[in-house]
Formats: C-alpha cells, structure tokens, sequence
C-alpha cells in the first residue's frame, strides 16, 4: 500500500513512497511493562493489557489537536492466550487514540481506496496527532520505515496488519481478524507505545486455551421464548474453529431476543413466500425474535447493515449465511452447509449474543444405532445394536441402556445401567430448576416438545459423590391423569462406567426419541 501524506500549514503536500523497504527480521515484543531493551519471548505467559471487550475503546479526547508524535516501529508476535499488536513512538508520551472494530469495505485514508485486509472481522487503531513522516522541517524525514503490512509470528488470531491511513496527522493501522474477539488497550512509556492485546478466546466460553463448541450438538430443531422489551440486532460474525463452525448475532437492548433454530428442505423468504437462494446441499434456518427495526434502534446503539450474504475462509462445513430479511419483529438467516451436521446453540451475555456452533462431525459420529424398542411408559427410541436393555420387571421396559449385561434391582437407587429414561410425575420446571454443580444448560426441542439439557458436576448434597459428572435431558410431556409428567434421560459418570462414551449415544438416542409411540398415556 501507498503511503499518503498532506501536509497542512497553509500549504499542501503530497507524498508518496512508492515501495516499502525491505523489511527487518519478525522483533520479539517487548515486555509491557518492563525496563527498556528487556525481551519477553512469545512462550512465556504474560497477561493481557487493559479490560478486555469488544467495545470501542478512546483516550486523549480523540482526535486531539497539537503537535504530531511520531512513529518510529509498528510490531506485532502471539503470546500464550492473546496476539499482541504496538505502535511505538518518539516522544514522551502516546497521542490521543481510538480502537475499535469497523465494518468492510476498509478504505485508505485521503484517497478512500479500498484496502484488502485478510480476515473476517476488522478492528482498526486510530492515533492522533501522529504520523510515520516528520514534515516539520525543510526536508521530509520518515520516522518509519518498516512495512505497512505485516503478520504477528507465533500469532493464532491476527490474520495481518495493514496502514490503512497516514494523513492530515491522523494515522491509522486496520488488524484483521478471524472473528471478533475481546481486545485490552494501554499505552506505555521510556519508549512511548500504544499496545492492542487481542485475545485468543472470543469470550463466548469464558475461559482460555483451546475453544469449544457451546454444546455437544444435535440436529433436532432448537427454540427459545425472547422476554422484555425488543432488542437491536448490532453484529453478525462467523468463525472458522477446530472442530466447529461458529455463527454469532450480536444484540443490544434491556430485553432479550429469543430464537428459532432447524433444518429445513424449503427456504423461504418470511415476507413473500419466495424460495430463497442458499449455497450448499443442506440449509439450516435460524429465526430472531423480539427484534427492533434498524430505523428505531436506541441513540447511540447502531443497528447491523451487513451484506446479504457472508462467508469465512478456512471451512468446507459453513458455505454461506444468507440473511432473509427482518419482519415483524423477526429476523431470518439461512446457513448454507455441505451436510446435515450436529449444532449446538447458547445464549451469551456481557454483550448479549445468540451463538449457534455447526460441528465437523457428523450426527451421531462413531455411534451407530441399530435396535429400536418401545416403551410401555410413552416413547420409542433407538439404541446401540450391542447392548443390554432391561426386561421391564422392575421399571418399565426400554428404561435401562448399559454397553454390559444387568440387573435391575427391586425398590433401590442403585445405578446399575449407563443410561436410563424414565417418566416421572414431576413439573418440567421443578425437574429443570437449576442446582448447585449446574455446568452448562441448552434449551432445544425434542420431537416437537419445550426440552433442556443440563450438564451438572455433582457437589455431594445428593446421590453421587462430589465432583461426579452426569448429563440430563429433561423433555415436557402433556399431563396425564395423575397431574404433569416430565420424560428424564440421563447418565451419570461413575468409576464403573465410560461418561464421555455414554454422553455421545444419549445424544444420539435422544435424536431418535419418538414420543407419541407406547401404549400409556
């Protein structure tokens, strides 16, 4: 990229370097803080600068008038949980800046070219009165000059840097990203620098290291009820992730979207009827609820205008997500897939997001479901062709699934099988109020019926003892004569039994549950 200059001081001028240097050897970032000259390598942990968030971060009254620092280095290298990305200046003290996260096209400065920044989200540093060229005296004298367009080493979510912007003392440099994630803003000093901390983890499973997908993933349809008053729509990202594909609605409001998630042989615009054109062999359709149209989105709160369609790099799995349109409170996407794939969905706070993950595998990956049976307590549902179920002596038949052979004792609470479904005669509500050791919670759909799956650790007040994994599914039945019923599945991670096995075949057994099968009400 060019770099452009305009001079004020009652005359104008215009410079352009018409090539970069070669540039130095990928620099170890300095330790921040820490002596001058001092090194930090990039295996060695260090924590993240500043409070980190996704909101646009200012300092010094931006822009600020006066005279311009100058930059003399621009580096950036991967740390242990963040990318670290410095602008280092002459002087004592860093100017007034701006960090925050913009949307394509990005455009130069002054010219109002377009700039190609690799990555798919884009957070962009302003710094003013600042520039990489003193044009105070009689002769030009570039402060900088190292490249306008580099890469962090060791780096996991920086994609590049690239100046996108040196004129009129504002200097501006624009990372992108593979996807929006929290970022820390401090400045240091003996030398001045501005530092960016971008961190590894989007904030979406509050933890560091590795990623995960928000839920082991199903592909029945998956709903939830929004409540207050209506929200904005602010952002839509996708993410490319090991393992998973990432979708993330960012909203704004007091009130909170709900949603509706399925996969569907029709796609269909919401206002016209019109089939709607989705790329890949399989469409999974995602519906917002309790939505605000852009035109009365909150002062200050600005509404998302993304593209129709949007896609990542880096992913075979997620084609496209084709956004239909926002209609009565309702706003429609489409996600375009290679295949019928598991997908989990969670609802996030700090900001609110709506998060649905597409998982590589496929349903029921490495488990195959070869028996059915049919309970006499309501339902039908498959299971491993291999394993034992009980008779229907002691509890109705199809209420015990274990890989060994069992018994099932009389009038004791001894877990003999990896899994059990049973119907009890409880409120749904009262079976999925939360309780201590609760880990995770999904609210989804099993077989048309309102179902939550809850992943606890037990902290010894019941059955198990302290630390004891299990998995619930908690599906509401109609009530019966006896008053409501709620269908309970669960398998609990005693010494004796392979949890993280069993986990992945209730998943699969509850995507075949049939409810209106049996012979009791």
């Amino acid at each position: 990229m060019m770099r452009l200059l305009l001079a004020g001081l009652g005359a104008s001028t215009l410079l352009v370097t018409a090539g970069a240097p070669t540039a130095p050897p990928p620099t170890v970032v300095p330790t921040e803080p820490g002596p001058p000259g001092t090194l930090q390598s990039a295996d060695q942990p260090l924590p993240p600068v500043g409070n980190p968030g996704t909101g646009t971060v200012e300092a010094g009254d931006f822009p600020a008038g006066g005279s311009a620092a100058y930059l003399t280095d621009v580096r950036a290298a991967g740390h242990q949980d963040f990318d670290r990305f410095v602008l280092e200046f002459e002087g004592d003290e860093v100017p007034s800046y701006r960090v925050g996260y913009v949307e394509p096209p990005i455009t130069e400065d002054g010219s109002g070219r377009q700039v190609g920044v690799a990555g798919s989200a884009f957070l962009q540093v302003r710094v003013s009165p600042a520039s990489g060229v003193d044009l105070s005296g009689e002769q030009p004298r570039e402060t900088y000059t190292g490249r306008e367009q580099l890469t962090a080493p060791g780096g996991q979510v920086i994609t590049e840097a690239v100046q996108t912007g040196d004129f009129e003392s504002m200097l501006a440099w624009t990372i992108g990203l593979e996807e929006r994630v929290p970022f820390g803003v401090t400045t240091f000093s003996d030398p001045s620098r501005l530092v960016v901390d971008v961190l590894h983890q989007p904030g979406e499973d509050g933890g560091s290291g590795t990623l995960e997908p928000v839920g082991q993933g199903g592909t029945a349809d998956v709903d939830a009820e929004a409540t207050g008053s209506p929200v904005t729509l602010t952002d839509v990202r996708l993410g490319a992730h090991d393992g998973f594909d990432r979708i993330v609605f960012e909203l704004a409001g007091d009130g909170e979207a709900g949603y509706e998630v399925g996969y569907t042989e029709d796609p269909r615009s919401q206002g016209s009827g019109e089939p709607v054109q989705v790329p890949g062999d399989t469409t999974l359709g995602i519906t917002l609820t309790n939505l605000l149209l852009p035109a009365d989105a909150p002062e200050g709160v600005p509404p998302w205008e993304g593209q129709e369609q949007l896609e990542i790099a880096g992913t075979s799995t997620l084609q496209a997500l084709v956004a239909d349109g926002l209609f009565e409170g309702r706003y429609s996407f489409f996600a375009g897939l290679d295949q019928r794939r598991p997908f989990a969905v969670a609802r996030l706070s700090d900001p609110q997001r709506i998060v649905i993950d597409v998982l590589d595998r496929e349903p029921g990956d490495g488990v195959t479901l070869g028996e059915t049976c049919t309970s006499p307590a309501g339902y039908t549902v498959d299971h491993p062709s291999d394993w034992a179920v009980n008779a229907g002596e002691t509890v109705p038949s199809c209420s015990r699934f274990s890989p060994q052979d069992f018994d099932v004792p009389d009038a004791t609470d001894v877990r003999v099988a990896a899994i059990a479904f049973s119907v009890e005669s409880v409120a749904f509500d009262r079976v999925t109020q939360e309780r201590p050791g609760e880990q995770a919670r999904r609210e989804l759909t099993v077989d048309g019926r309102e179902s939550v799956r809850i992943e606890r650790t037990a902290t010894g007040e019941g059955l198990w003892p302290v630390g004891t994994p299990s998995t619930r599914y908690a599906v509401r039945l109609p009530d019966g004569e006896n008053g409501p019923r709620t269908l309970v599945a669960d398998t609990i991670g005693l010494p004796m039994f392979d949890y993280r096995r069993n986990v992945e075949v209730l998943d699969a057994m509850i995507e075949t549950l049939d409810l209106d099968a049996g012979t009791e009400g």
